[in-house]
């Protein structure tokens, strides 16, 4: 199986840049990225090794070499103050709320920490989000935590749906309370444990195909310049402790250092459902 990786996804933007791009920004885009320096070729199975890399020239040898892509870093002055926004979208008919914490590189051991917390958090209808809003309370439809890192920074994204006469604010409220509690106070050791058991289970499932297997060693190897790591990131994530996972949280997870969104309805979009309802 051939596993092939480009150094980085890139999009040229929403769909309405998408609409106006021309076939020529398209060519020159694949040509710019899509070359065999700017990728990683991974091949797993059982191989024929002399057979598999004759069969890598004849396949890959022609295509010529692409520019060299500049790689860019990029700095972030801190978030200090809450960013509030608003959206409105004409396709949707519920509101949602989306809070949003900056995090550092997917490289770093703080962000399988952080990956550690949101499964802590909202992985299943047992965890502590789900359980207390959607279960318990009835204040939303939906609520979840994930961890989305990238090279440089990552975004720890938690959103709810709010349901009935509950508010975004409710439900902000309500998670707020319990990042303090992973603030102040350690997690027990039995859901301490249930995180192991959960992290083990995903190492076995991401490593239990070929094709799994294929895609870590191109992930690890591309971007964190390790393939060891198909062995050892497993271990990684058993010497995390509860203590850092409190320590993340204080550092990460606090209100003056977040992107509140309040994604709804379009308001045109409301009034006209609203005028059909009541003509109903």
């Amino acid at each position: 199986m051939f596993k092939v990786h480009p150094y980085r996804w890139t999009t040229i933007g929403d769909m309405a840049h998408l609409d106006a791009a021309t076939l020529k920004e398209f060519q020159d885009f694949n040509k710019k990225f899509y070359t065999p320096n700017n990728a990683v070729l991974v091949v797993a199975g059982q191989l024929d090794i002399p057979q598999t890399k004759k069969w890598i020239q004849d396949y890959f040898g022609p295509i010529p070499r692409g520019v060299d892509v500049k790689r860019e870093t990029f700095v972030e002055a801190p978030i200090t103050e809450t960013i509030r926004a608003t959206f409105e979208d004409p396709n949707i008919q519920k509101p949602m709320v989306v809070t949003a914490y900056r995090i550092p590189s997917m490289k770093t051991r703080d962000a399988r920490v952080m990956d550690m917390i949101s499964t802590y958090l909202s992985n299943g209808k047992s965890s502590k989000l789900y359980k207390k809003i959607v279960d318990d309370k009835k204040m939303a439809l939906e609520v979840a935590a994930f961890n989305y890192v990238q090279e440089d920074y990552g975004n720890y994204i938690i959103y709810g749906l709010p349901q009935g006469d509950f508010t975004s604010a409710d439900l902000i409220k309500e998670v707020d309370e319990e990042i303090v509690k992973l603030q102040t106070d350690l997690i027990s050791e039995k859901d301490f444990q249930k995180l192991q058991n959960i992290n083990e289970s995903n190492f076995v499932d991401a490593n239990d195909s070929v094709e799994g297997v294929a895609e870590n060693l191109a992930t690890y190897y591309l971007l964190y310049g390790d393939v060891n790591l198909i062995n050892t990131n497993i271990d990684i994530l058993r010497s995390i402790t509860r203590e850092e996972m409190r320590d993340a949280a204080k550092k990460y997870l606090n209100p003056n250092q977040r992107l509140i969104l309040d994604y709804v309805p379009a308001k045109d979009k409301a009034q006209s459902n609203e005028g059909t309802s009541e003509a109903k």
